[in-house]
This record gives structure tokens, C-alpha cells and sequence, in this order.
């Protein structure tokens, strides 16, 4: 499977790591995954783990091991991964602004 093309914003980066050193023992690294509410928008989200799957793919970007599924892959180019703290709420967010609500209408041009 062809390697993501995604970013990570420096901030990012210190929060995964800051989240990563809490953990005894660490994580292997964070799973990014895509998944639709069943609406046809498409949801991301990212959790510590502790193994990989065969058919999953890891990849590195400024030092933290990413690791992904085939399907989930095809979403993960052009996206970046930022982490914001507004007022009193802060987490990760995903910025893809080439997947909306016609995604599926561009014939997969994001995607690639």
C-alpha cells in the first residue's frame, strides 16, 4: 500500500508525544482511521496502540509511528493534523478541505 501523504502541525506533534510519554510502557504508536456515521460524511479519528494488523500500514512522520488501514489510507492524503485549544476545548482536529459534503461526487481526486 502506497504511504500516506499527510501533515502534522508542530503542535501536534509536542501534544502526541506529551500524550505518548504518559503512557507506561508507550504505545507502539497512534492508528489514524476513517469511518462513515452512515450520512456519507466521513469521520476521522486516532488512538494509542499496542500492535498493528497484517494488512495495516506504519509510517513515520517526525518521529511518531502512524499506522493506518488500506481503506482508511485512501482518505489520509492532503489531510493535516493539527491540535487547537480554544477557550476551555482542546484536541486534535483533521483538516481535509478536499473531502465535504460531495466527496463522492469528485471521482476520487482527493484520494489520490
Amino acid at each position: 500500500m502506497e504511504v500516506p501523504q499527510l501533515s502534522i502541525s508542530a503542535i501536534a506533534v509536542d501534544k502526541i508525544y506529551e500524550f505518548m510519554d504518559a503512557r507506561q510502557p508507550p504505545p507502539l504508536g497512534v492508528k489514524i482511521f476513517v469511518y462513515s456515521d452512515g450520512s456519507g460524511s466521513i469521520n476521522y479519528s486516532m488512538s494509542f496502540v499496542d500492535g498493528v494488523d497484517s494488512s495495516d500500514t506504519m509510517f513515520n512522520i517526525a518521529g511518531i509511528t502512524f499506522i493506518t488501514d488500506a481503506s482508511s489510507a485512501l482518505f489520509l492524503n492532503n489531510m493535516t493534523l493539527d491540535f487547537v485549544e480554544v477557550d476551555s476545548v482542546q484536541g486534535f482536529v483533521f483538516n481535509n478541505d478536499c473531502i465535504g459534503k460531495n466527496c463522492f461526487n469528485c471521482q476520487g481526486a482527493c484520494r489520490r
